[in-house]
């Protein structure tokens, strides 16, 4: 049997839990006028408690003017038995790299669609973080990883940036915020090495697993990907580097990717998302449409 790929679809289940803060009354939005700053700032506190314990249970609450342009539409995922709040995204003035336009036909499969049958993607509008853990990496696995990222963000119009080591361990249930490693931002995709030991997920010819979790937008609007989490079997693709297949090793670490950003598998050989390893090293012309779709959803 051929080494197979597997996909990593995230079992944590987000539970968001939406409060409506707006007066039904009353101005909404930047025409609200701002009480004080000074003699406000106990009361804020108190509502900004106050607005979170009943907001992480779906309870709406009116907040006096000028607070609840703050505190409107907050959406909060469970992650490890705790309400957070969803990351309120960056300021962005539009998309970081071109899009990448949609010049080839084929097969291809979204991981997630919205209701009109759109993909979930990444945001495009700002970078998508990755992170390297390089425990039980092989020589040269880093530069092959490197070149993966490369032609993923030039299919999708992405920018993957990296954002240094980590010593995270590539659990399945990934907390998909994690305040004390990464800030209270969605975690950024893990890259890791390890064994079928580590992640039983790898025994046999599993060679590597990739995916990302669907989240909210932090008024509650939309989704897109974050969190993402790809695994790659040191033992495995160590060997193949060992036997002078670092390209197919690549074409492993890039299929991933493909998961990462919300391909699925297809079932057509020439693509280089077919669960089973063919002799395709590259991505196929059903492949680079997905990624440029996938790489064209709306900014948040």
């Amino acid at each position: 049997m051929g080494t197979r790929w597997q996909d990593h679809r995230s079992r944590r289940v987000l539970r968001a839990m939406e409060r409506d803060a707006r007066r039904t009354d009353g101005p909404a939005g930047p025409e609200r006028r701002r009480s004080p700053a000074l003699p406000v700032l106990g009361l804020a506190a108190v509502v900004a408690a106050l607005a979170f314990a009943l907001g992480a249970r779906g309870v709406g609450v009116d907040l006096p003017a000028g607070l609840g342009e703050l505190f409107h539409q907050r959406v909060y995922v469970e992650v490890d038995g705790e309400a957070l709040a969803v990351p309120r995204p960056a300021p962005a003035s539009g998309r970081l790299l071109p899009e990448v336009p949609v010049t080839t036909g084929g097969t291809y499969a979204f991981l997630r669609q919205d209701a009109d049958g759109a993909p979930v993607g990444y945001d495009p509008c700002r970078p998508v973080r990755w992170v390297l853990r390089t425990t039980g990496m092989p020589d040269g696995g880093e530069q092959l990883v490197e070149q993966a990222v490369a032609e993923v963000s030039a299919a999708t119009g992405l920018q993957l940036e990296y954002a240094g080591t980590t010593d995270e361990a590539p659990d399945v249930d990934r907390a998909i915020i994690q305040p004390d490693r990464y800030g209270t931002d969605w975690a950024p995709v893990l890259v890791a090495w390890a064994t079928s030991e580590e992640v039983p997920a790898l025994v046999g010819d599993v060679a590597g697993i990739g995916g990302s979790a669907a989240v909210p937008g932090a008024d509650g609007a939309g989704q897109w990907l974050a969190a993402g989490r790809l695994v790659l079997d040191s033992e495995d693709l160590g060997a193949m580097i060992a036997a002078g297949q670092g390209d197919s090793a690549r074409a492993i670490i890039m299929h991933e990717l493909g998961h990462v950003v919300g391909l699925d598998h297809v079932n057509s050989v020439t693509e280089l998302m077919n669960p089973m390893m063919s002799g395709i090293l590259d991505f196929g012309p059903g492949d680079r449409a997905g990624l440029a779709l996938v790489g064209q959803v709306d900014c948040q």
